[in-house]
């Protein structure tokens, strides 16, 4: 596995933490609107990155400086799935903090392993648009616009049962998260965030769904 060389400390990512995020450079399956990682980390060739042998030996060094790990990407998730388990069973090893993965929900099957074997403390997962209530016939244009193309209906399944995977878990580190995106009016988010509180009424769970502002990306 290859990772971006820049690890980066954040104290936003998850309330009351100090985190580590680690993009892997595997690439990406969306490419949506306004992404602030796909030109460095998704569409850029790296001749230098970390691979996972490095990446434990950061945390052994410098682990003791976060209690919690955040991989991302891209899509971390489109990793080959023996070398993420690998990878995260020696950082369990070796690190005493929480361990999270950012994901679109693409994967189910491998969210559900890593959930119950108990590889991860919790998900952040994107809902990028009201995946329940739109037909991918019918709405392709939106889709078009904010995740880059129009899906399969297999796809939106596996972002659903994804979602459902997490909220029905409870981890109190776990959340659901959408971008507010300029080009979608209220009602889109309206009907998200709806969604998730009947998601923690039906499973009995308090998973925090967070509306995010969009950011315009500026160049420095």
């Amino acid at each position: 596995m290859k990772f971006y060389k820049n690890l980066i400390r954040t104290f936003n990512d998850l309330p009351e933490y100090t985190s580590v995020l680690i993009h892997s450079l595997v690439g990406c399956n969306f490419y949506c609107y306004g992404c602030h990682n796909y030109g460095e980390i998704v569409a850029k060739k790296h001749s230098e990155f970390f691979t996972s042998e490095d990446i434990i030996e950061q945390i052994k060094l410098n682990g003791f400086l976060f209690n919690a790990i955040i991989f991302s990407g891209g899509e971390f998730l489109i990793e080959d799935f023996n070398s993420i388990t690998k990878l995260l069973k020696e950082l369990r090893v070796i690190f005493d903090g929480k361990i999270i993965i950012n994901t679109n929900g693409s994967f189910p099957d491998k969210i559900k392993y890593l959930l119950e074997f108990q590889l991860v403390d919790g998900f952040h997962i994107d809902m990028k648009l009201p995946y329940h209530a739109l037909d991918i016939n019918k709405d392709q244009e939106i889709y078009k616009s904010i995740i880059g193309f129009k899906p399969s209906q297999r796809l939106i399944n596996n972002m659903l049962s994804s979602i459902e995977l997490i909220i029905e878990n409870n981890s109190p580190i776990s959340q659901v998260r959408t971008v507010k995106y300029p080009i979608l009016d209220q009602d889109f988010f309206s009907e998200i965030e709806s969604y998730i509180v009947q998601l923690n009424k039906k499973f009995n769970s308090n998973v925090t769904y967070k509306l995010n502002e969009f950011l315009i990306k500026t160049n420095t």
